[in-house]
């Protein structure tokens, strides 16, 4: 009895912690999403954002064709190389095979 006690008061307290620790992150989004919300807007840091972000999307684009490509090349030549040693490769003789 006093071993599920002690583990029902863990778990209570594992949830407590959770639960402030989320109503704090909660009331800190908020307080930040309020801030920026009357913060004025400087459309020329908008644009430029909006350029670095479409450069680094490209430069991400480019590095995901790169490994695809990387990838499929890989996938060919173990291919390959799994043929030829199967073409070398005598065939095993059954085990099971009756006398």
């Amino acid at each position: 009895m006093n071993e599920d006690f002690f583990l029902a008061i863990f778990w209570l307290g594992i949830s407590v912690t959770v639960n402030i620790a989320l109503g704090l992150a909660w009331f800190s989004a908020r307080r930040r999403a309020r801030r920026l919300e009357t913060r004025p807007v400087d459309l020329s840091q908008l644009d430029e954002l909006i350029g670095r972000i479409d450069t680094s999307n490209d430069g991400i684009v480019a590095r995901l064709e790169d490994l695809a490509s990387s990838q499929e090349f890989m996938n060919r030549v173990l291919t390959d190389r799994l043929d030829r040693l199967g073409r070398a490769l005598t065939a095993p003789e059954p085990h099971d095979t009756p006398v």
